[in-house]
């Protein structure tokens, strides 16, 4: 554990560095918040409108797309508001997580603090995840102040007999499952950790006695956090409900591992498979020579938490996606910076390989979180846009699923323009279609006995957005806009 400095002019400057970074990371999100919010951004505001007060946020929207703590922000601001405002809790909460994390490596040194806040500021899923209105910026806010706080606690135990911070973890506990239920992943994360790093100094039952102490009230709470979900959902007509649910694939399966790699660290390889087995070997080299104690987190976290989730998610479904491993995020970039802060106090070749890939590393991520911002997750209100500069008094839509008309209407009503969704004609001035990823808009379309040409499509990158096109009537000049609304 660091001993306490003096001030001096390199703690100053060390000091300096940090808030530097946490501005960068501070700017990234900002600038990934930028566009109109894409589907389960909207389908939150409008829950969030029907439910009407925060009793009804909690007992009333039974979907796995109700955040509470974001869902309580938004009922604060109002479900309309300017979405860079909506997402505002997200880019705050995924601001502090860079200091949190810089905080973890600074219990080892300042330069290992220094790097582990970079890579958190930078990490293009942490930018992403952090700048939209969803949980996972609170999440992760939660789940590295349950890292440091146990990190902490271990180091004090291996000199003395200290007791856990059990009721400290619980209160985060709480506060991430309300952020978002996938907070459990970490729970079972932090197990690991404990008895592994405690049956190092003891017998396991004594190990495992003590993970119990430690994280007996944070299961608790975990446990009525649950019974409160399924007694709401209970209650409800409709029972709880979920906006997707694909069945599992090994190829699905793949492909997230390796576009989770991909975004936490900004290299890829061209084959997924590839892009999984060179991450595997570089962390298994990393893992010997990791922190004793750290390591076993570090385990947990990268490699044994992925595949466990996997053989889960084969026997119930669903291939999943990169915010499910937020767990493995984390354990990745602290042990990058650890090991990074190892080989460069270690001098010589080593610490100039060290500082080369670590630039490389960073200006990789800054790559990939420029191309993200400027996706803009497809940014469905350039649409809204569109229709505005055609016919400014308003307009009428036609989808042909249910899934782009929250994205239309909150998008619409956050810019104060009326436009009227429907999904049956009789004709309308507009249509927007929900594309698939891989398929090109045709030029022309058919519908209503109408025909109508592509005006402008909105594709989305990676990790969140929408695949859009906007189509307007054939015949729409903007003389007639009037009597064609």
């Amino acid at each position: 554990m660091l001993t306490p400095q003096k001030p001096s002019t390199r703690s100053r400057q060390e000091t300096a560095a940090l808030a530097t970074i946490i501005l960068l990371g501070f700017a990234l999100r900002l600038w990934s918040a930028r566009g109109g919010l894409w589907v389960d951004e909207a389908w939150s505001a409008q829950f969030v409108a029907q439910s009407g007060s925060a009793w009804g946020i909690f007992w009333r929207i039974n979907h796995d797309n109700n955040h509470y703590l974001n869902s309580l922000w938004i009922l604060l601001v109002g479900p309309y508001a300017p979405p860079l405002l909506i997402r505002a809790f997200s880019i705050v909460t995924g601001t502090l997580a860079i200091a949190v994390a810089g905080a973890i490596g600074w219990r080892r040194d300042a330069a290992t603090g220094l790097i582990a806040a970079l890579l958190f500021a930078v990490s293009p899923i942490l930018v992403a995840y952090g700048a939209e209105a969803r949980g996972y910026g609170p999440m992760l806010l939660a789940m590295l102040g349950s890292v440091l706080l146990i990190d902490r606690w271990l180091d004090r135990a291996s000199n003395r007999n200290d007791a856990p911070p059990a009721w400290t973890l619980a209160a985060l506990t709480l506060a991430g499952l309300l952020a978002q239920l996938t907070y459990l992943f970490a729970l079972a994360a932090f197990a690991g950790w404990i008895v592994t790093a405690r049956g190092r100094r003891g017998s396991i039952d004594s190990a495992v006695a003590t993970t119990a102490r430690a994280l007996g009230p944070s299961v608790a709470v975990l446990a009525l956090v649950v019974a409160f979900v399924v007694a709401a959902a209970s209650a409800s007509t409709t029972g709880f409900q979920a906006g997707g649910y694909p069945g599992f694939t090994r190829a699905a399966f793949v492909d997230v591992l390796a576009e989770t790699i991909a975004y936490t660290t900004g290299f890829a390889l061209l084959a997924s498979s590839a892009t999984i087995g060179v991450a595997l070997l570089a962390i298994a080299a990393l893992l010997v020579r990791a922190h004793p104690d750290r390591r076993r987190f570090y385990l947990f976290a990268t490699i044994a938490f992925p595949l466990v989730l996997g053989v889960a998610l084969w026997r119930i479904g669903n291939a999943g996606f990169a915010r499910y491993y937020l767990v493995a995020v984390v354990g990745l970039l602290l042990l990058l910076a650890d090991s990074a802060s190892v080989a460069i106090h270690r001098g010589g070749w080593r610490k100039g390989v060290a500082i080369v890939l670590t630039v490389l590393l960073v200006w990789a991520c800054l790559h990939r979180d420029y191309a993200l911002a400027a996706a803009a997750r497809g940014d469905p209100a350039r649409a809204i846009a569109t229709m505005r500069t055609r016919l400014p008094r308003g307009a009428t839509v036609l989808v042909d699923t249910i899934r782009p008309i929250s994205v239309l209407d909150v998008a619409a009503r956050s810019n104060g323009y009326p436009l009227a969704i429907r999904q049956s004609c009789p004709a309308a001035g507009f249509v927007f279609i929900d594309l698939d990823p891989p398929t090109a808009p045709a030029s022309m379309i058919a519908r209503c006995n109408d025909r109508y040409r592509l005006l402008q499509t909105g594709r989305h990158l990676a990790l969140s957005g929408l695949d859009w096109a906007l189509y307007a009537r054939a015949d729409l000049p903007e003389k007639r806009a009037e009597t064609l609304r």
